[in-house]
């Protein structure tokens, strides 16, 4: 007697389905934790000068840099890192030369692509590098009269006041509100619970001159720090 022609059943064996498990889990789990974006905090510490001659005998000005970054993920060793920051910048005289200081604080907005390196154990190294779009909120020159026979007198105008006198003897002098940077920098990647620390320095160049008639730019070294974790919906 021919038997029905019933369709044969898969046998699902358990051990199948751990083994089907532990290989999803393994592609899928480095893909979750590498394409996360990450929001957090960025601040540090600047050492600034301007170039060329608009003080003499320029010297770093001490100052810092503060704001909210984020790491945009496109690949497990690539990553678009936006930062939102205050930052102050200018340049001090030398020791013995004229007094004079120029304090210039800028919102900038630099766009960063981040290469993450090999880690060493729980270390990754990274650099990074790109352009930063800058706007000042504060630029002042501060300053002595040098002149002989006259009692010292502390000066503080603001750049466009400046601008104003320097268009007496250069018509059409004008500082520049806006910057465009070039920054180029690396540092170290730690976990810490979850979260991501990083310690590192970075060099910041100013592209835009300062005021029109000289050749001064902006120049920053910055040793920074960051804390971000991970965002999720």
């Amino acid at each position: 007697m021919a038997l029905p022609n019933h369709e044969t059943k898969r046998i699902v064996r358990p051990r199948d389905l751990f083994l089907n498990a532990a290989l999803a889990a393994t592609a899928w789990t480095p893909s979750l934790s590498q394409s996360t974006p990450r929001l957090g905090i960025i601040g540090g510490a600047n050492l600034a000068t301007l170039t060329s001659t608009f003080i003499q005998n320029a010297s770093n000005r001490i100052g810092f840099a503060v704001g909210l970054m984020a790491v945009l993920p496109v690949s497990p060793s690539f990553a678009i890192q936006p930062e939102l920051m205050f930052t102050m910048k200018g340049t001090n005289s030398k020791p013995g030369g004229p007094d004079a200081k120029a304090k210039i604080d800028y919102i900038e907005l630099p766009v960063l692509a981040r290469f993450q390196m090999r880690a060493f154990g729980r270390v990754k190294p990274f650099v990074y590098g790109g352009p930063g779009f800058a706007y000042w909120t504060n630029c002042t020159i501060e300053g002595h009269t040098i002149e002989q026979n006259v009692a010292r007198r502390a000066i503080k105008m603001d750049c466009d006041s400046l601008a104003r006198q320097a268009a007496q003897a250069v018509p059409g002098a004008k500082f520049s509100r806006t910057d465009v940077d070039g920054i180029i920098g690396g540092g170290l990647a730690f976990d810490v619970r979850g979260r991501t620390m990083t310690v590192g320095v970075r060099y910041d160049v100013g592209f835009v001159k300062l005021i029109n008639y000289s050749d001064s730019k902006t120049r920053a070294l910055s040793f920074m720090g960051t804390l971000d974790w991970p965002f999720h919906k």
